[in-house]
């Protein structure tokens, strides 16, 4: 070959060469900007950035630690392509709008650019990874509950809070006759914001629960126990359940009350399949309300559910129950006879203990039996590993003294007591306990620091979810009577607190 003919053939492939870098030169970068994520119910959108070969995360705006799995799970992704490209989740293009993701598990995106060239990124979320032992409030109003609450419970189901809110509508009459007493549900992704479920009992013109009524997870159902319906008709009509007493109309427990629920909207009353035995007979169903007993404490343990002392109602009065029931499917219930070991004397606390389950045992911490007293006060710890014997771990607690409708809260071997009144040295006095526990034997405790801002509550809810513990509203107001059972005239504060276990 000449060497002008090589000339030609070297400056063809030059050519060719510098048309092909060009080429790729002019292609489009294809790719994601930035983005934000928004977990359900949340007000707080975090900020999204591509990291890495094909990574989009949070790196810079971690989740905050007590966002539930469920808030994640229907998640609102917002992204920004890069100039005239699409995205696209599950073959569908993503608009301005944003889309719903489950952001607890993988979740891919792929980007598509006006020539065709593609680019897949994989969302990775990072949560926050600690937070300081301690309590904050995470709201000083309920969203979304009734202003004029009388009672509340609150439990975990299905990843979710449910609340049992018992209230009533205002009228220029306080009279049951004319008052509407509301028995509501809510639930809320967050412990924050909540809205109303419309349940209904089926083949009833019925509600759920009543004043103290509990709401508990046992087995994966959702269960409604006990609660008294004394302040006015329900929504059906129903009235208040009242006698004439000594001195005009007296609250009465008519009936045993428990409902189920497998998906927390359609209950079912389990009235008329329900048995309740005692020393292995069976009571006759027109005596199961004396089992009826609100404001109980209650746990699950094992494969049962126990359910504690609480009150009852006899000759127009309220008092203190000393039941104890347990049961295995929720319609056959055991009354229990309980004794403490080597205490002939001696028994468990009846009305504003703590029933709870830690390291494989149930124990009881806080209250008192029979009427409130300094001599009746139950100062010490007591354990059982079936409900029926205990035993005293300790005569007198460590950290505090004449302690009782507190909260306690159990997880990962810790516990936290919450709140609670005290008697003051005169042993009269009433005060409202600004204090919250943690113990690791429930034996000795010590006082975490709050923020100032706590100014004490008894009888308040509580719900675990993840490592997060959370306490909702309780009586902000002492207690008043021999049995410091709560009355239409205590004022139920509005206040949500949580903490970190650690």
């Amino acid at each position: 070959m000449s060497v002008k003919n090589l000339f030609f053939v070297a400056l063809a492939c030059a050519g060719i060469a510098f048309s092909s870098c060009s080429k790729e030169e002019d292609e489009p970068v294809v790719g994601i900007v930035s983005g934000s994520i928004t977990p359900l119910g949340s007000p707080l959108a975090y900020k999204l950035e591509p990291k890495g070969a094909g990574v989009l995360e949070n790196t810079n705006d971690s989740v905050a630690w007590d966002v539930t799995d469920v808030a994640l799970s229907e998640a609102t992704v917002k992204l920004d392509p890069t100039l005239d490209a699409t995205i696209l989740y599950n073959n569908q293009p993503v608009g301005a709008q944003g889309v719903v993701v489950n952001a607890t598990s993988a979740v891919s995106f792929t980007v598509k650019g006006s020539t065709g060239k593609t680019k897949v990124y994989t969302l990775n979320i990072v949560r926050t990874k600690s937070a300081e032992i301690g309590f904050k409030k995470k709201a000083s109003s309920f969203n979304g509950l009734p202003s004029k609450i009388v009672w509340m419970d609150v439990t975990s189901f299905k990843g979710k809070f449910y609340a049992l809110v018992i209230s009533t509508k205002s009228t220029a009459s306080k009279s049951p006759d004319t008052t509407e007493e509301l028995y509501q549900l809510f639930n809320s992704v967050d412990g924050l914001a909540w809205s109303e479920v419309p349940y209904t009992v089926t083949g009833a013109n019925d509600v759920i629960g009543g004043e103290g009524a509990r709401l508990v997870t046992f087995k994966d159902k959702l269960y409604v126990l006990g609660g008294m319906r004394t302040l006015g008709k329900d929504k059906f009509g129903n009235p208040a359940e009242l006698e004439d007493g000594w001195f005009g109309p007296s609250p009465v427990i008519k009936q045993w009350r428990s409902y189920v629920s497998t998906d927390g909207t359609n209950f079912e009353a389990l009235l008329p399949k329900t048995k309740i035995k005692k020393n292995g007979e069976e009571i006759n169903p027109e005596n199961m309300y004396v089992y009826n007993n609100p404001y109980a404490t209650l746990t699950t343990f094992g494969d049962k559910l126990y359910v504690h002392g609480g009150y009852t109602i006899g000759f127009g009065m309220i008092q203190g129950a000393n039941n104890t029931l347990s049961t295995s499917d929720g319609m056959t219930w055991e009354v229990l006879t309980t004794t403490v070991v080597d205490e002939a004397k001696l028994t468990i606390p009846t009305i504003g203990t703590n029933l709870f389950v830690f390291k494989n045992k149930l124990y009881m911490v806080g209250g008192f039996s029979s009427y409130i007293d300094p001599k009746n006060m139950k100062n010490g710890v007591f354990s059982s590993t079936d409900g029926t014997t205990w035993k005293l771990e300790a005569e007198t607690v460590d950290g505090f003294k004449n302690l009782y409708q507190s909260k306690v809260v159990v997880n990962n071997n810790i516990i936290y007591l919450f709140g609670g009144e005290t008697l003051g040295a005169d042993g009269e006095t009433r005060i409202l306990s600004d204090v919250v526990y943690r113990s690791t034997d429930a034996i000795h405790w010590t006082p975490l620091i709050v923020p100032k801002s706590f100014a004490g509550t008894r009888c308040a809810s509580s719900a675990l979810m993840g490592q997060a513990v959370w306490f909702f509203g309780g009586y902000s107001s002492v207690s008043s009577g021999y049995y410091a059972c709560p009355t239409v005239n205590d004022i139920y504060g509005s206040d949500t607190w949580n903490a970190f276990f650690k």
